[in-house]
C-alpha cells in the first residue's frame, strides 16, 4: 500500500493537472470519458464488477460497463422527477439504491434489469445521502440534517436521528459495523450508535461546513472535508474539537476517497483531484483535473484500478490509480529522497499537525442490533 514516503515521480508531479501523477500512460489505459446532458452528482462502482452508475441534477441514473476499449450503456433509470443526489450499491451489487430532491429512495434490480421499486415521500426534505450499512440496512440523510436508518427485511424506518440542523453530507461506518459517523452542513459531526439509535457523541459546532468523512489511521482518525477547503481531523473519542488540520484547497472539498490508512484522496470545487498524505500532512501529487470545473464527487472501483470522478462539464472520467495501490519495493532511503523532491515540485502547503497519539475510544454501550436477513430487494415487494 501506499505509505507516507511513497515514491511519486517528480516529473509526473509537474505534469499540467490532468495527466496521472506517477504514470505516464496512465491516461490511455482508462476507460473513455462518459458524457452526459447535464451536471453528474453522484458515483457508485459496482463492488464486484467493472459496472459504474451516475445520477445527475435532472434525476437520470445511468448504470454503464466500463472497459479501456469503450463503455456500454447497460440501463436508464428514470425513479425521480428532480434532482438525484446520492447513490449506492448493495453489498452483493444486485441492487442500486438511489436518492433525490423529490425526498424518494429508488431501488433498481441490476441482475434483473429492471427498477424494484421506490419508496415515496421517504423524508419530509430532499435526500442527499445514502449508506449501505448491511444486507439489510440502509441509512439516509436528508437536507434538513434527518437521518433514517431502514430495515429492509421489515420495510420500514427503525430509527429516525435529529440531531443536525442543515443537511446531511456524508456518513461512514467504523470498522466495529455499529459506529455511524455523520458530517452535517451545519458544522458539527455526530457519532452514532446504529444499532440502538442512539447519539454517543457530538462535536463543537465548527464555523464551516462540513463535506465529505473518512475515517483512517487504523480507526484512530477521522477526516472531515469543509467548504472552506480545510480538511478538519479528529482523533477518535476525543470528539469536541478537531486536534488537527490540513490547509492546502483553494476551494471546498466536496468528496473523499481512503487510499490506505495514511492517504486520502480529494476533489475540490476547483476541479482538481489531489492525493494527501495525513501525518504527515503533505500534498503528494495530482490525479486529474476537469478543467476548472468544479468536482462533485469520487470513487474508486472495486479492483482500485481506476477512479471515476464527476463534474459540472457534465462528464463522467476515469483515471488509472491502480499505483497508489500497488506496494513499494524500493528501499527506504530511496523513498524518502524521491519524495522530498515531489514535495518540492508540488511546493509548500500550510498545514497545522497535531503528532499526538489519539486518546482511547469512548462510547456508550448500545442495545443489542436488529436481526434481519432477507435480501436488499425484499424491502419494496409490497410497494
Amino acid at each position: 500500500p501506499l505509505t507516507k514516503n511513497h515514491k511519486m515521480e517528480t516529473e509526473g508531479l509537474e505534469k499540467q493537472a490532468g495527466a496521472a501523477a506517477a504514470d505516464p500512460n496512465a491516461a490511455d489505459e482508462s476507460p473513455p470519458d462518459i458524457e452526459f446532458s447535464d451536471h453528474v452528482m453522484k458515483l457508485a462502482f459496482h463492488p464486484s464488477a467493472p459496472m459504474i452508475a451516475a445520477c445527475s441534477v435532472s434525476g437520470y441514473v445511468g448504470l454503464f460497463q466500463y472497459d479501456v476499449k469503450g463503455n456500454k450503456n447497460l440501463a436508464d433509470i428514470n425513479h425521480h422527477t428532480q434532482s438525484c443526489r446520492a447513490l449506492q450499491f448493495s453489498a452483493d451489487g444486485n441492487t442500486l439504491f438511489s436518492g433525490a430532491t423529490d425526498a424518494c429512495i429508488g431501488a433498481f434490480d441490476v441482475t434483473a434489469g429492471r427498477p424494484s421499486g421506490i419508496l415515496a415521500q421517504a423524508h419530509e426534505a430532499a435526500i442527499c445521502s445514502l449508506l449501505v450499512i448491511e444486507e439489510t440496512m440502509l441509512a439516509s440523510g436528508d437536507d434538513d440534517g434527518v437521518v433514517k436508518l431502514w430495515d429492509l427485511r421489515q420495510q420500514r424506518c427503525v430509527h429516525e436521528l435529529n440531531e443536525h440542523e442543515d443537511f446531511i453530507s456524508d456518513m461512514v461506518l467504523a470498522d466495529d459495523n455499529k459506529t455511524l459517523l455523520c458530517a452535517g452542513g451545519d458544522g458539527y459531526l455526530s457519532v452514532w450508535n446504529r444499532r440502538s439509535g442512539k447519539l454517543l457523541a457530538m462535536s463543537d459546532q465548527m464555523e464551516d461546513e462540513f463535506l465529505s468523512l473518512a475515517i483512517i489511521k487504523s480507526g484512530r482518525k477521522v477526516v472531515c472535508g469543509t467548504q472552506s477547503g480545510s480538511l478538519a481531523i479528529f482523533s477518535w473519542g476525543s470528539w469536541g474539537d478537531m486536534s488537527d488540520r490540513f490547509v492546502g484547497h483553494p476551494q471546498s472539498v466536496e468528496s473523499l476517497v481512503k487510499v490506505d490508512e495514511d492517504t486520502v484522496c480529494t476533489c475540490s470545487e476547483d476541479g482538481i483531484i489531489r492525493v494527501i498524505s495525513v501525518h504527515p500532512n503533505k500534498l503528494l501529487g495530482v490525479i486529474g483535473e476537469h478543467a476548472g470545473q468544479p468536482v462533485e464527487h469520487i470513487a474508486v472501483s472495486y479492483d482500485q484500478e481506476f477512479m471515476a470522478s464527476c463534474s459540472h462539464d457534465n462528464t463522467v472520467k476515469f483515471w488509472g490509480v491502480g499505483y497508489l495501490y500497488q506496494d513499494d519495493d524500493d528501499d527506504e532511503d530511496e523513498e524518502g529522497a524521491d519524495s522530498d523532491e515531489a514535495g518540492a515540485a508540488t511546493g509548500d502547503v500550510e498545514m497545522d499537525e497535531d503528532e499526538d497519539e489519539a486518546p482511547k475510544a469512548k462510547g456508550k454501550k448500545g442495545k443489542k442490533g436488529l436481526k434481519s436477513t432477507n435480501a436488499a430487494e425484499d424491502f419494496y415487494a409490497d410497494m
